[in-house]
């Protein structure tokens, strides 16, 4: 099975919604300390910018574009399904799939206005970031799916740092180009982190099912 039954997971689960409900609710007031706090780490992370980091963010936020994470995970699904892993693949579609939706869902609820500088490129609403929730969703993938899968100790803690760094920077990114506020970014992965929670949740209970199904009879799960 490519996740255990995890006990904690309904516990992860609400208290992440809770608290993703929580800076939703800050943000669609208009809190003050919301906006403290984004003002505070804005201030940090624009300090200094010179071009050669201008340059870098902007590579950064391209290579992370939403449409681009759609690929992404297309790629992986093909090559799942390739080596056998059919339910797995579906499951990576089925999670960046559905994710988007629920994303775009939530921005339309809050509808929280993007920073007043941002560039015209990034329109719509801010909170939460496509670009933060996609690559969560993508690096959560790699790391569940991926990584067990190398022979190697070493091998696998490379990756994972790979992961995290590649996920601060987009995150960082995305603040430092002024297209989205921090919270933003923090919601997006709270939001990633609940929704993975919810299918890793489906996918034990409907995995073991779905290898009935003639097109799926011999995948891997």
């Amino acid at each position: 099975m490519l996740f255990n039954r995890d006990r904690d997971r309904p516990w992860k689960f609400g208290l992440t919604t809770i608290l993703f409900l929580i800076v939703a609710f800050y943000i669609k007031t208009s809190n003050a300390f919301a906006e403290f706090i984004d003002s505070s780490i804005v201030d940090v992370i624009q300090k200094n910018q010179p071009g050669w980091k201008t340059l870098l963010y902007r590579g950064v936020t391209i290579l992370a574009e939403p449409k681009l994470a759609i690929i992404w995970v297309l790629v992986l699904g093909f090559l799942l399904w390739g080596f056998k892993f059919k339910i797995p693949a579906l499951w990576c579609l089925a999670t960046l799939g559905g994710g988007d939706v629920l994303a775009t869902l939530v921005k339309h609820v809050v509808k929280r206005a993007r920073p007043s500088s941002h560039l015209a490129i990034d329109d719509g609403y801010s909170f939460p970031s496509g670009h933060v929730f996609g690559t969560f969703l993508l690096v959560a993938m790699i790391w569940l799916i991926l990584v067990p899968m190398l022979m190697h100790t070493w091998q696998a803690w490379l990756l994972r740092l790979i992961l995290l760094f590649w996920m601060a920077l987009v995150m960082i990114s995305r603040v430092y180009l002024n297209a989205h506020f921090p919270t933003d970014t923090l919601g997006a992965v709270m939001l990633g982190y609940l929704w993975l929670q919810f299918t890793e949740g489906l996918y034990i209970r409907l995995a073991p099912a779905m290898q009935h199904w003639p097109l799926l009879k011999h995948s891997e799960i």
